[in-house]
Formats: C-alpha cells, structure tokens, sequence
C-alpha cells in the first residue's frame, strides 16, 4: 500500500494546503491519487477540505467515501461527535483507507489537527496511523514555537514505530517573524528530518507554489 498520513502540529497551519500541492505534484507525473480526510469538523455545509483534496487530486470517489464522517463543531473529532451524539468507528476508517489505497497508486489521508488528537475516546491519530501502517509527514506553520512543535510530533510519531517522511513548513499568511528564516535548519539539526518545502499560500489557497520533494515524501517510490 502506498499513502501518506498528513498531520499538523497544530490545526490551521496548511495541512489541505500542503496535501493539495502534493496531489496536484504527483499528477503531473501521471500518478494516479486517490484523497482521504476521514473526518472533518466544523462543517456545516460541504466538508471544505475534502472537496478540496478531492479536486487536487482529480479523485473520481464521492464525498461519502473521502470524507466518512462530517462533524458541525469546530473541535476535536471526539469531542464533535460527542456533542451530536455519534460514534466514530475507528475500524471502519481503517477499513476504508485500506480499501482506498487499493484505488490508485497513492493515498494520501489528512488528518485534523496533530497526531494526538483524540478521534473516539482515548483513541487518537496516531493510533489509527500505527494500525494501518501509514508514513507521517509533518506539516507546520513557520513561525516561532515551531521547532518544538515538530520535534515534540516527529518524537511521539518515531515512538509509536512510525516512519517520519520530513517536514513541511507553511506560512499561512504574509505575516512573518524572525523565526522563519532559521525554523527549517533547526528542526533538521534536532530530529534528523529533512524539509522537503517551504511553502508560501497562494491569495486563493490553491495557486502555484514552490515545489516539494516528492519522492523523498513518499519514501522514494516516485
């Protein structure tokens, strides 16, 4: 199975950016990409992110199969479904990335905030992520408190048996600290993960952007 858990150390910090540019990157090599944000919050129409990745990536698959569960809060996935009186089933998601991955020659999966998110009781991101195998890259905000922030998830992901493909930094907005331009060097010296982009969002949030180094994300294979 070939995919790609996409996490954030943080929520709002380009994770869709990221997983959008990495699709549309692998199309243009000719590779088939099939999309997953296995549960999306704060939805109160459409699952934003998912129609998104789903156009990214060109995925023929419905909403229902990209996105399983839609939450209305804007908190976390266990939290939300909590609230409206639904149970995430943990093995379904499994069961359907599995069956997902099956369906083109990538998956890439996003998941909604950072890996210790919790998804149904005590059960987080990255226990779904152990259980179904998937490579991690980290995707954070370049601002300052990043460097902890990446470390403290590459060190929890690597704990877990995870392969920790690097790292992306985004800059959500034109706003930018002292930081950014000494973040990615530092991260690299204090977990051995290489930066595989520095990414810059577009006014509309899908437009070019700098290129990513795709086949050290997907260890190679491409």
């Amino acid at each position: 199975m070939s995919a790609l858990f996409v996490t954030g150390t943080d929520t709002g910090v380009g994770k869709t950016f990221v997983a959008c540019a990495l699709a549309r990157a692998l199309r243009t090599r000719g590779i088939r990409v099939a999309v997953m944000k296995p549960i999306e919050t704060g939805v109160t129409a459409e699952p934003e992110d998912a129609v998104r990745l789903r156009a990214a990536a060109a995925d023929p698959a419905t909403l229902d199969e990209i996105c399983p569960y839609r939450l209305r809060a804007p908190l976390a996935p266990a939290v939300a479904a909590e609230l409206e009186g639904r149970t995430v089933d943990v093995d379904r998601i499994a069961t359907r990335i599995v069956q997902r991955a099956g369906s083109a020659d990538v998956l890439l999966v996003e998941g909604a905030g950072g890996l210790l998110v919790p998804i149904r009781g005590s059960i987080t991101w990255l226990d779904l992520a152990v259980r179904v195998s998937l490579p991690v890259l980290i995707v954070a905000a370049n601002r300052l408190g990043t460097i902890n922030h990446c470390a403290l998830t590459a060190r929890v992901a690597a704990a877990a048996g995870l392969t920790v493909r690097g790292f992306v930094l985004s800059e959500p907005s034109a706003a930018r600290d002292e930081s950014a331009s000494t973040n990615a060097a530092a991260i690299s010296a204090l977990t051995g993960l290489r930066c595989l982009g520095m990414m810059t969002h577009a006014p509309a949030g899908d437009g070019p952007a700098p290129p990513l180094a795709v086949e050290a994300a997907l260890g190679g294979a491409y």
